[in-house]
């Protein structure tokens, strides 16, 4: 049983609540000491000798944050500079603290650097940008700056990670799940209380394409108040094309219009995802859910194809990343990964440029 069924089923009876309630405050309070520490120098921070871009959240998944260090860093290495992206590199199979380096031309166990971090590899391979993963944040950004020479760096989900300095943190926020209406972890989603946001430099809403004006507008009040220097962005989840699982070809987003499909997915927002597709006129008859970050096992796999009676089985890059390696032979027919890009409502790429820019010294390299 996945932490959130077992949440669920705490919440059912007022005992539950009453007990998630108390470990709530328990972690809020750690939380809250934990940044006092830093902040009172009584916990010591260290700084890199380069711009440390933040990217992160406040909820537990499911705001598109690592498709908008995905764009952010491609677009710096268009302008001439050398981004490398930090990660932490949730559930993956070594120490916390050994570093993993994913680079063209370098070695690795895709086991030990985590789904994560070997999705955001093959995004940014062609680009040449590396991925560094490590819980110690600082120690990967030394070897970004001795090995690959880089001038930037993308920490991605780093928003509650207090030991390195940052630049500028850019938060995200789904505009579809609002930290307002949500709770602090374990009875809820939130990994602090929305007070966190005083940090941010911008707050991007995403998955706006699934929330409505009104929604859009509270949000952004609710933030202001927070946080009233703070530039907030609209954005919005783009399909943009369906890769052919086994040929890495593209299909067009018409192909499964009016079609019965099968979804899977292991996401922060599997709605979404559901929901893009019934946007695109496709038909979901049979929707499987796991936890954010879970791994699929070759039983999981079988047993989706003993029941998905010829349909196509439609994924997302995330959750491809962690089929297991001989998946092709399980699944037999056709498996379609769902491509989408982030795109910025108004001026909003504009805006979370120039935050990014200018922490950043002049020029490039």
């Amino acid at each position: 049983m996945d932490a959130k069924k077992i949440r669920d089923n705490f919440k059912r009876k007022a005992p539950g609540r009453l007990l998630l309630r108390l470990m709530s405050f328990i972690y809020v309070s750690v939380i809250v000491l934990r940044r006092t520490l830093y902040e009172c120098g009584l916990l010591k921070t260290y700084k890199l000798p380069v711009p440390v871009i933040c990217f992160g959240n406040l909820s537990a998944g499911g705001t598109g944050k690592t498709s908008t260090v995905v764009m952010a860093a491609i677009e710096l290495k268009k302008e001439g500079y050398n981004p490398a992206v930090l990660i932490r590199g949730y559930k993956r199979k070594a120490a916390g603290k050994k570093l993993t380096i994913l680079a063209e031309g370098t070695a690795f166990s895709a086991e030990e650097a985590g789904d994560e971090a070997l999705m955001l590899f093959k995004m940014l391979r062609d680009h040449g940008v590396p991925v560094l993963v490590s819980s110690d944040r600082y120690q990967s950004g030394l070897a970004a700056l001795e090995k690959f020479k880089s001038d930037i760096l993308l920490m991605d989900d780093g928003y509650q990670f207090f030991r390195l300095q940052r630049d500028a943190n850019i938060a995200l926020i789904n505009a579809t799940m609002p930290f307002n209406k949500d709770a602090l972890l374990p009875l809820g989603d939130l990994r602090e209380t929305p007070a966190g946001l005083d940090r941010a430099d911008a707050v991007i809403l995403s998955h706006c394409e699934h929330s409505s004006e009104t929604g859009i507008e509270l949000l952004k009040r609710e933030i202001e108040k927070i946080n009233p220097a703070a530039a907030v962005l609209e954005s919005m989840h783009s399909p943009e094309t369906f890769l052919d699982a086994l040929t890495k070809e593209k299909v067009p987003l018409s192909k499964f219009r009016g079609k019965n499909v099968v979804t899977l997915s292991g996401i922060g927002d599997p709605k979404s995802f559901e929901d893009t597709l019934v946007e695109l006129k496709a038909v979901p008859a049979q929707i499987w859910r796991y936890p954010d970050h879970h791994q699929f096992t070759r039983e999981e796999l079988t047993a989706i194809q003993a029941t998905r009676a010829d349909m196509p089985l439609i994924t997302t890059f995330k959750d491809f990343a962690r089929f297991p390696a001989d998946w092709p032979r399980i699944l037999e027919g056709g498996v379609f990964i769902l491509s989408v890009k982030i795109v910025f409502l108004c001026d909003g790429y504009k805006q979370l440029m120039e935050t990014i820019r200018g922490r950043r010294p002049a020029g490039g390299s």
